[in-house]
């Protein structure tokens, strides 16, 4: 797999950690990956040949994710920070008007862009497993499962005891079991415990400009894919909310899979994704 990595600065001036690969003639599709993670989340997506050779693939780490900064004000994860970052990416790679694609929290970042620059500065919204719609106590209560309550406390907890706990429990709750290699799951159990507790803890506690995003997003045309086994997210709940912001949604449920599709199911992931970004970019350019 050929990449091109680049450190890029947010408007703050933190460091964002990015990489590419594919053409970037070809429409480009940002990947934003989930809590506690980091880029290497979405290597299935970046060695698929033909995802490769058709679309312009575009990662990073979230601040306080992987080789980005972690800054520790509550000010550094304020909306217009998330958004900002988002931005610079795009600015590093020379993207226009990107497909986002978020796992889970990473879905939530549509929000911050859409609030921040409209709903024109995107062609679509990809949320690939479980995804995070808003942070907002009108989206994410309705959406976690019972587990995701529990844990919760532990996320937040200064016990190294209960950080610990709440590591394992969260990475083997991400995907149905079986499905990650005794190698995939150090990997991100790695990328859990790099995190600093604070980064975590302001990322699951920062708000979010819901009204602009509702307000903006409505012609965002949507797919959704998710595992029928997630036990992260009320996935029908979601999907639900989601057709009440969004006019065009569409869904591929794919069946014995949990919160993470682009690692357990990637082959079809990948089909999904390369047939409804290729139909929407078509669609649009007859616009």
């Amino acid at each position: 797999m050929s990449t091109t990595e680049r450190t890029v600065t947010s408007a703050d001036g933190t460091a964002i950690f990015a990489d590419a690969a594919g053409d970037p003639s070809k429409p480009a599709v940002v990947f934003v990956h989930g809590l506690s993670c980091d880029t290497l989340g979405w290597d299935s997506q970046f060695k698929d040949p033909e995802l490769v050779r058709t679309l312009y693939l575009v990662r990073y780490d979230m601040r306080g994710h992987g080789r980005s900064a972690q800054p520790t004000e509550a000010k550094d994860y304020e909306s217009i920070r998330l958004a900002e970052d988002f931005k610079a990416v795009c600015d590093g790679f020379g993207v226009k008007k990107p497909f986002i694609a978020g796992w889970s929290i990473g879905g939530s970042i549509v929000v911050d862009v859409v609030a921040a620059y409209g709903g024109s500065y995107l062609s679509g919204v990809l949320y690939i497993g479980g995804a995070v719609l808003s942070l907002h106590e009108r989206y994410l209560p309705k959406c976690v499962t019972p587990l995701i309550g529990e844990l919760i406390p532990l996320l937040h907890s200064t016990d190294p005891d209960d950080i610990s706990r709440a590591s394992r429990i969260f990475v083997d709750s991400c995907t149905v079991p079986g499905k990650l290699t005794h190698q995939q799951k150090l990997q991100s159990l790695g990328t859990f415990v790099t995190q600093s507790r604070t980064s975590r803890t302001l990322h699951l506690s920062r708000t979010q400009p819901c009204e602009a995003w509702e307000r903006q997003a409505a012609d965002l045309p949507v797919l959704v894919i998710q595992g029928t086994e997630d036990q992260h997210c009320l996935y029908e709940n979601m999907i639900q909310l989601a057709k009440g912001v969004y006019k065009d949604v569409e869904v591929r449920l794919i069946e014995g899979v949990g919160h993470s599709p682009s690692l357990e199911a990637p082959g079809e992931t990948n089909k999904f994704i390369l047939e409804w970004v290729t139909k929407i970019a078509a669609r649009q350019a007859q616009a």
